[in-house]
């Protein structure tokens, strides 16, 4: 065994220990260091897709599921992770694709089967969104003042196509008031999922633009880009070099305050 793969061995054993005791973003930064000493083994990649999957870290676990997919064709564990994740972005075409491979590989999963067929429900729902809104979408409303907007986040923070809702209703002038000086790393991270739903789902430039902006006032703003995780500053970056595809965007401050 290669002095590479014992350390590598040793950085997975103590990521799984942290994943177990829940310690999910210790786990995805040993899983990494564990992929840097050896980025051969799809186990690795699988176990951190599974972690960030825990932190909703949707975008994130696409690449690592990629990156598996890549060593590992027929890797039932990274086609259902990022079928996870791409359900979690309302991508529920993608979803069903991988459900549906992972499904030929494992046909008798039961657990698979259940995912893929509440995957084709949310996908017929989201067929007949156009005209007909379901309840939860139809309830949510701009919030008052800052002890609404928690509450609000609380409750549709897992779901990327919510919380783009969500945000989208709000005006981009109310953020630091709403965020106060609670803004932190994690809430990058979610809105960062929100972005990626709009990049993905709705071609929403402007919206991506005016969040980012907003931002960027809030309190503690620096300090939650400072503590963000390689993952979640790469899927940021990635968000603005897609807004630098549109012309009438300038994202030179962009560049600067989330570099």
């Amino acid at each position: 065994m290669s002095t590479a793969t014992a350390t590598a061995d040793d950085l997975k054993a103590r990521a799984d220990t942290a994943f177990k005791q829940g310690r999910y973003e210790d786990a995805v930064s040993l899983y990494t260091d564990a992929i840097h000493e050896d980025a051969s083994n799809p186990v690795l990649l699988t176990n951190k897709a599974m972690a960030l999957l825990k932190l909703h870290k949707y975008a994130a676990v696409i690449d690592c599921c990629n990156a598996a997919l890549a060593l590992r064709p027929a890797n039932v564990k990274a086609l259902w992770r990022r079928a996870t994740a791409y359900f979690g972005l309302a991508r529920h075409s993608d979803a069903k694709r991988d459900f549906e491979a992972a499904l030929l590989i494992e046909p008798s999963n039961k657990a698979l089967s259940a995912e893929l067929d509440n995957n084709n429900r949310a996908l017929q729902a989201a067929k007949t969104h156009t005209t007909t809104k379901s309840p939860l979408h139809q309830a949510i409303k701009p919030p008052r003042n800052a002890q609404e907007f928690e509450r609000a986040w609380r409750e549709y923070h897992e779901s990327a196509e919510l919380l783009y809702m969500y945000l989208k209703l709000i005006p981009m002038s109310d953020l630091p008031a709403l965020f106060r000086s609670s803004l932190e790393s994690g809430h990058l991270s979610d809105i960062s999922n929100a972005l990626e739903f709009a990049r993905c789902q709705r071609d929403d430039h402007q919206f991506a633009f005016d969040v980012l902006t907003a931002l960027a006032h809030v309190d503690r703003f620096a300090l939650a880009v400072l503590f963000l995780d390689r993952d979640d500053h790469n899927m940021i970056q990635a968000i603005i070099n897609w807004l630098g595809d549109n012309k009438d965007l300038d994202i030179e401050s962009l560049v600067k305050q989330y570099r």
